[in-house]
C-alpha cells in the first residue's frame, strides 16, 4: 500500500534516518523527497527492516518502492551512518550510463535520494539456471554489448564480478546493470572482462550454463579474454558478441 511521505508512522520514517531515527531530521528529508516530486513511499520488497519491507538494503542506502507523478519509482535512500556524505556523484555515473541506454533511468536526485524508473525483474544469478538455452545466449550477449559500451565511455562500473547480484533480467528479456555507487571514471579495469571472466570463466554451474549457450569452451574463452586485455579490441570477442 502507498503512503503519502506525510503519512509515516515512526517505524517508517526511521527507514529514512536509518540506522538510528531522528525525527529533525526525517522531516528534513521528507522536504527533501516532496522536492523530488515522490507522492508515496510503497513499503514492499524482500528485505525487512524493524518490520518494514524495503527492495534492498545495502552500506550506502536502502532502497524503497514509490509513486511519482503516477508512475512507480524506486527510491535509494542515503543511510545516516553511510561513508559518502551524498549520493550526487553516484547519481553523475548513472546519468552518463543513461545516455548509452544502460541502467535503471535516473528521474531525480539531491544529496540523499536517488529516484529511478522502478524496473520489474529477476536477479541474473537466479535468472539463469532456470532460464532456456537461447535465452540466456540472448541476455548474456545484449550484457556484454552493455559492457563494451561502458568501457568506451570510460565509466567502470567495479561489481560486475559479481554480477549476478547487480544485473536484472525484465520479464522482456532485457538485462538492467544497477548499482552504480562504486562507480569509477578512472580506473584501468574493463566491464568487459570482469563480465566474461563472471560468466564464462570462473568455474560455477552458471558458468557451465553460459559456456553451453554460447557452444564455446573455457579455454576458448580465456584466450579471447587475453587477446581482448592486450588491444582493447572488440573484434577479438566477436565469437561471444556475435
Amino acid at each position: 500500500m502507498g503512503l503519502n511521505i506525510w503519512e509515516l508512522e515512526p517505524k517508517r520514517l526511521h527507514i529514512l534516518t536509518y540506522p538510528s531515527l531522528s525525527l529533525d531530521t526525517a522531516r528534513q528529508r521528507l522536504v527533501e523527497l516532496g522536492m523530488l516530486g515522490v507522492d508515496k513511499l510503497v513499503f514492499e520488497g524482500p528485505t525487512e527492516i524493524g518490520g518494514v519491507r524495503v527492495i534492498a538494503k545495502g552500506t550506502t542506502g536502502i532502497v524503497v518502492k514509490g509513486v511519482r507523478n503516477y508512475r512507480e519509482v524506486a527510491v535509494k535512500i542515503r543511510r545516516a551512518d553511510a561513508n559518502r556524505r551524498s549520493l550526487l556523484d553516484e547519481a553523475a555515473k548513472l546519468r552518463l550510463a543513461n545516455t548509452a541506454g544502460i541502467g535503471p533511468r535516473l528521474l531525480a536526485a539531491s544529496r540523499n535520494f536517488l529516484v529511478w524508473g522502478f524496473v520489474e525483474g529477476i536477479k541474473l544469478g537466479e535468472w539463469i539456471p532456470q532460464a532456456d538455452v537461447k535465452d540466456v545466449l540472448e541476455v548474456v550477449r545484449e550484457l556484454l554489448r552493455q559492457a563494451l559500451v561502458l568501457d568506451s565511455l570510460g565509466l567502470v562500473h567495479q561489481e560486475l564480478s559479481r554480477v549476478g547480484n547487480h544485473v536484472l533480467v525484465t520479464p522482456g528479456l532485457q538485462p538492467v546493470i544497477f548499482d552504480f555507487e562504486t562507480a569509477s571514471l578512472s580506473s584501468s579495469r574493463s566491464n568487459l572482462t570482469q563480465l566474461v571472466n563472471a560468466l564464462l570463466v570462473k568455474e560455477s554451474p552458471i558458468s557451465e550454463k553460459v559456456q553451453r549457450a554460447f557452444n564455446v569452451e573455457r579455454k576458448h574463452v580465456l584466450e579471447m579474454i587475453r587477446e581482448y586485455k592486450k588491444t582493447r579490441n572488440p573484434n577479438s570477442l566477436s565469437a561471444l558478441l556475435g
